[in-house]
């Protein structure tokens, strides 16, 4: 799959809109040379310039979606101290941006009361706050902080074949909510000649959606609300063996931890969220509203 077939795949491609008057955020390992940025920040004590491979493809993705979008980044190491996690929240919020992308954090799920997701909620309040849900899957209670804050869109991944990527972060959150939120595709190859392969890459393409429909409707909450609604159904097996068989070990389970685990394996709000990402779906639905609000 290409970039091209997976933009295709959430119906990015219906979308004649290059992103005018979008500002979208990136808080990541850094900065693509190639593209622009219309204001950055730098909260280690190397370059601007991704040196790790990770935050200047979420840069170029971003800027191949909506070419006009204004972008900026904030570069943090990896992994980032808390501290500096909500630092750069703290600056992002500071742009009034309509989404920021978070393609990093842990996998070691919590309760949504843990200082990092407690300050994305607060983000939340200003753009649409994606996250990547995280690669601990098939495992459950894998996504962590800040994708498992009460707020914010956790992106889980979808395969080439648009099934549930085996290593995509499931759910549920520590206190019992279901993540991820939606999912979009991984793996797919980029123009630049690299196979991208991890939830890292499915959030971008929600956040391109995220930004248009934040832009029209001037509300993170609606934007990521309808984001949800018009997610497509994704097939997910009722008996997930790989994942029986990753949480029991050798152990011989008993009848009620057994069914514990496939009472959590088999609800698919615990594995691809809402469903696949539908983009054009998602801004038809928020154009529906704006002009309701409008007539009011």
């Amino acid at each position: 799959m290409s970039l091209r077939q997976a933009l295709d795949a959430v119906r990015l491609l219906d979308l004649s809109d290059r992103g005018e008057g979008c500002r979208i955020a990136v808080i990541d390992t850094g900065a693509a040379s190639d593209a622009p940025l219309s204001g950055q920040a730098n909260l280690t004590q190397r370059s601007m310039v991704d040196t790790e491979g990770h935050g200047e493809h979420i840069h170029r993705i971003i800027h191949s979606i909506l070419p006009e979008a204004e972008l900026f980044v904030v570069k943090v190491p990896n992994p980032v101290p808390d501290h500096l996690f909500i630092s750069a929240m703290d600056t992002v919020a500071k742009w009034r941006p309509h989404a920021v992308n978070i393609s990093m954090g842990s996998e070691f799920a919590t309760d949504g009361g843990d200082p990092v997701s407690v300050y994305a909620d607060k983000l939340s309040s200003v753009a649409v706050l994606v996250c990547a849900a995280g690669n601990g899957g098939p495992r459950p209670l894998s996504v962590g902080s800040p994708a498992c804050s009460r707020e914010s869109l956790a992106v889980g991944a979808v395969s080439m074949k648009l099934r549930p990527w085996s290593s995509s972060s499931r759910g549920p959150t520590l206190d019992g909510r279901f993540k991820p939120d939606i999912s979009a595709p991984t793996g797919y190859l980029v123009p630049w000649g690299l196979r991208l392969v991890g939830t890292s890459f499915s959030a971008p393409l929600a956040t391109a959606a995220a930004a248009l429909l934040a832009r029209e409707l001037e509300s993170p909450f609606l934007a990521r609300r309808i984001l949800q609604l018009t997610a497509q159904p994704v097939p997910v097996s009722l008996l997930n063996l790989a994942f029986v068989r990753g949480t029991m070990g050798a152990s011989r389970p008993s009848i009620r931890r057994l069914l514990k685990i496939l009472s959590v394996s088999t609800d698919p709000r615990n594995v691809v969220g809402m469903g696949l990402l539908d983009a054009a779906k998602a801004l038809e639905e928020a154009s529906r509203i704006s002009q309701s609000l409008s007539q009011r």
